[in-house]
């Protein structure tokens, strides 16, 4: 009997040899060194619907002021929130759009970009909503605000320049603005982590801090640089220490890095890349991809979605290892087609993690005890996949046996899932979970098979699947819905080397 152990999530090379494994909607949680398996994979948060405009529209933004308060952006409309999840207008947006929108504040007010001519700010004390207004003609509009050291600080639209206002306030003076020039390209957007200013160009980036300079505050860092830029400027989000963005260079495009005060790394993989470049072959626009950051029980998770490639990867920097970190989000359609994830942004709001519907402006808690995508309405299951590495080794009565030049006659395969926590279906039978393997590495599959995962209270339950046949290079990936926690740690594969 061979054990098949999960090490880590989603790894989908450009060739099957390198790697044919899915990691959908399930995350990798690494366990102490005494457990029974290295590594479970747990569910992604359902969405538990809080809240829901009046009129449907696009999320464009939600977020936690300062002060607490939660406001987001359904359409052309700001709204705050209570603690009771009720949505109230705060005011309306000038132009139409579906684009992310941007907020900062310095505690008394609030600015708004939504990438527009124009820019709006609200006193957080009232909700008192209206236009900024800019006598020097600097501000222009933007899409997007942040904040250090009392000023709020913002990227002109097509330039090499990024502005402060005086402190503590929504005024401007002509003064009040500098440029990167370590390279000649466009300042893309800027971002604040750890009171340091990162202006994220086109093709390089630049550090600068508070400097204190009284004809402006803010100055470079000597010595600190960065040899790549942004590809989209909605892909920066932070978590802690870190700053997370697609990235890209003169060399080209297709990394994801985490800069880590002045350390710039790469956390993305061989295979994140490819997918990258597929997703651009096929005539989508990565400059579209937009990103949030949330922590859920010690794992800090960075969520990118490319909109146009209709795909959502998630980073786990609680494992850290770029090879094992990612796994994929989504829905999947009736045609079992999976698309990219509901929220298109979270924050961290009344004591609940919390994301936006980029579709229809819902506002959802990611729970993760609630096992289903409450859309429109309807509670949507949840499929969660997972593909086993290839198999090439078994266990024969001197040890491991290599069986790759000969094959194996595959007798049966065991499932270590947690069972007996999904409830009985509407047609009175208990949960199942779904088997296909494939005999060529992960190019075909096989036709999917399914087994029940114990009714309620059935805890001791395990999957089984045989007799499976002959194969050289088998690959199995398992398939369920549960409606109640199903941990999957491994799985057991029993057969002997065969000569066919």
């Amino acid at each position: 009997m061979a054990r098949l152990d999960l090490i880590g999530g989603a790894y989908y090379g450009r060739s099957v040899l390198s790697g044919a494994m899915k990691c959908v909607n399930l995350f990798p949680e690494k366990n102490r060194k005494d457990a029974t398996s290295p590594v479970s994979h747990y569910q992604r948060p359902g969405l538990r619907a809080l809240s829901a405009p009046i009129v449907s529209a696009p999320g464009r933004g939600i977020w936690r002021a300062s002060n607490g308060n939660g406001y987001c952006v359904i359409g052309q409309n700001l709204y705050s929130l209570d603690a009771n999840w009720n949505l109230t207008q705060v005011g309306t947006l000038v132009f139409p759009g579906a684009t992310v929108v941007s907020a900062a504040d310095n505690g008394t007010t609030m600015v708004i970009g939504d990438g527009t001519g124009v820019g709006y700010q609200v006193t957080l004390a009232t909700n008192a909503f209206s236009l900024i207004a800019d006598p020097t003609n600097i501000f222009a509009g933007t899409s997007q605000w942040q904040y250090l050291d009392t000023f709020l600080l913002w990227a002109l639209p097509n330039s090499q320049l990024f502005g402060s206002s005086l402190s503590n306030e929504v005024t401007f003076d002509a003064t009040y603005v500098a440029g990167k020039t370590g390279y000649p390209d466009k300042l893309k957007t800027i971002y604040v982590n750890k009171r340091i200013l990162y202006l994220l160009g086109d093709l390089k980036s630049e550090v600068w801090y508070d400097a204190g300079n009284s004809l402006f505050p803010f100055a470079i860092l000597p010595g600190a640089y960065i040899e790549h830029g942004i590809a989209a400027i909605r892909s920066v989000a932070s978590a802690d220490t870190s700053v997370f963005w697609l990235a890209q260079n003169l060399q080209g495009i297709g990394l994801i890095l985490r800069q880590k005060t002045y350390e710039t790394k790469v956390i993305s993989n061989h295979a994140i890349s490819f997918a990258i470049r597929q997703m651009i072959a096929n005539g989508a626009d990565v400059s579209d991809a937009v990103a949030y950051t949330y922590t859920q029980d010690g794992h800090l998770f960075y969520v990118i979605t490319f909109i146009s490639g209709d795909q959502t990867w998630v980073y786990d920097d609680a494992i850290g290892d770029p090879e094992l970190a990612w796994h994929q989000r989504g829905w999947t359609d009736s045609d079992g087609v999976l698309h990219r994830e509901r929220l298109i942004q979270a924050a961290y709001i009344n004591g609940t993690n919390v994301g936006i519907d980029w579709q229809n402006g819902t506002i959802y808690a990611l729970d993760p005890n609630y096992y289903f995508d409450q859309v429109n309405g309807v509670a949507g299951a949840i499929n969660y996949t997972r593909t086993f590495p290839q198999v090439w080794m078994l266990d024969g009565p001197n040890g491991p046996v290599d069986a790759s030049g000969h094959g194996m006659q595959l007798s049966k395969f065991t499932l270590d899932l947690e069972c007996g926590n999904g409830p009985i279906d509407i047609n009175g039978l208990p949960a199942s979970v779904s088997l296909r393997y494939s005999r060529d590495r992960g190019k075909t599959f096989s036709a999917s098979v399914l087994q029940s995962a114990g009714e309620p209270g059935k805890y001791e339950t395990q999957p089984k699947w045989g007799p499976l046949g002959f194969s050289r290079f088998p690959v199995f990936e398992v398939n369920y819905s549960f409606a109640g926690q199903a941990t999957l740690n491994c799985a057991w594969l029993d057969g002997k080397v065969a000569t066919q």
